[in-house]
């Protein structure tokens, strides 16, 4: 039996500028961004490298890296705070628990007996 390998209507030429086509958009895209030209002055100042504030600073990252260590602390602190009042509210006596259990299964009755 003879097999066909391209379709009718799909000449193999296109295939091959198709790849070539998507070659170059992927080219294109991966251009560095130095490159690029601004359309506008807003996007000319927007593209060009500023030194931020940040980096003539050394001691910056420094003040940054404590207060969020020390908002880290708080955070645990106030957490570990919250379980503890947690779980003292949390605890039935025994006799709260009995009550509770009673009420339970007279609802449960009534609601499937329907008395």
């Amino acid at each position: 039996m003879k097999v066909n390998r391209t379709r009718h209507g799909h000449p193999q030429q296109g295939i091959a500028g198709a790849c070539l086509a998507l070659a170059l958009a992927v080219l294109a895209l991966c251009m560095p961004v130095g490159t690029a030209l601004a359309q506008s002055a807003g996007m000319a100042n927007l593209l060009k490298h500023h030194p931020s504030s940040q980096a003539s600073d050394p001691g910056n990252g420094q003040r940054e890296a404590r207060a969020r260590a020390e908002r880290h602390r708080a955070e645990q602190r106030d957490a570990e705070r919250r379980r503890v009042d947690d779980r003292s509210n949390s605890r039935l006596s025994p006799d709260e628990r009995r009550k509770l259990r009673k009420n339970l299964y007279d609802f449960g009755r009534d609601i499937y007996q329907g008395s």
